[in-house]
């Protein structure tokens, strides 16, 4: 079989993450018919079916479209550091940096660490990408991403591979916010009121009901969305109570709405989420550790009262 051509194996891993040709195609910026001639061609050279056609456009991948997946990610990784350092030697050692970040760290914990890591590296090059954890990692995988700037809420939530480089940055603290001037002060207030959390099943959802179960309450979740500013729109009116990480919190700036922390919470098993820093071991970036290190004081910053 002659070598595989890099582009058949990304069109085969955005189909993977994105469930069908057409998004992957979206994704890829490419039409449609492309994607399904390069999942044809990557078919034909490896002699097998990688992915199986469902009615209405989804695919699934096979046994042997994962494997090849698992592999292909690696090769892809390994070209992008290759390409990377050959790049950084081209420009005399001007590094190239890709970050992907989760959302409140974009608008809370990054700008202020990349402006900061901007003066002592003003030769660096930047490239900032919003994602989820779980996106991210596929990301860091195949090269996509240099960092990623990832939160854990419980422990055995993902990342946690062996495959990985993962530092812990530090833990931000998730303040139990209710409107101001509606009478709620302590925990016991909230017993009765509605609350805003993410969905079933989403990382947030399950530390709030893990921390109520040991806190003895029985939240009424009537709100339920994964955006933290919703949530603090709607506890702002005084629809509901909910807990919303520290950094958010302090970027909440409406006078004519505001917030009251309830303070009373037990002091132990507060809760709280990891902040991690995730890169790929053998990628040895000359601006990861400095910025690792910078973030890490944004976090440490986010546990002042």
């Amino acid at each position: 079989m002659n070598s595989v051509d890099p582009r058949l194996l990304r069109t085969l891993l955005a189909v993977m993450r994105h469930g069908s040709m057409s998004a992957a195609a979206a994704a890829l910026g490419y039409v449609p018919s492309a994607v399904s001639q390069h999942i044809a061609r990557l078919e034909q050279q490896v002699g097998t079916e990688l992915l199986s056609r469902r009615p209405g456009g989804g695919v699934t991948p096979t046994a042997a479209g994962r494997a090849l997946a698992d592999s292909a990610a690696r090769v892809l990784a390994a070209t992008a550091d290759f390409q990377r350092l050959a790049d950084d030697i081209a420009r005399a050692g001007a590094p190239e940096l890709s970050i992907g970040v989760y959302a409140t760290a974009a608008g809370r914990l990054l700008p202020t660490a990349l402006a900061e890591l901007r003066r002592t590296h003003p030769d660096v090059a930047l490239h900032v990408t919003e994602t989820e954890p779980v996106h991210g990692l596929r990301g860091l995988r195949t090269g996509e991403i240099d960092l990623l700037l990832a939160y854990r809420y419980l422990p055995e939530d993902p990342p946690g591979a062996a495959d990985l480089r993962i530092r812990a940055l530090g833990r931000e603290p998730l303040w139990l916010m209710a409107a101001h001037g509606t009478g709620i002060a302590a925990l016991d207030d909230c017993r009765t009121s509605d609350w805003a959390a993410g969905h079933p099943g989403t990382p947030d959802r399950r530390l709030l009901q893990r921390w109520a179960h040991r806190t003895g309450i029985d939240p009424a979740v009537r709100y339920e969305t994964d955006d933290y500013h919703t949530a603090l729109a709607l506890i702002a009116q005084g629809l509901a109570v909910g807990l919303v990480p520290a950094s958010v919190v302090r970027g909440w700036h409406d006078p004519d709405r505001p917030l009251a922390r309830v303070e009373d919470l037990p002091a132990a098993g507060r809760p709280e989420r990891e902040v991690l820093a995730v890169t790929r071991p053998r990628a040895s970036h000359p601006v990861v550790d400095d910025l690792a290190d910078l973030l890490s004081a944004a976090v440490a910053a986010t546990r002042d009262a």
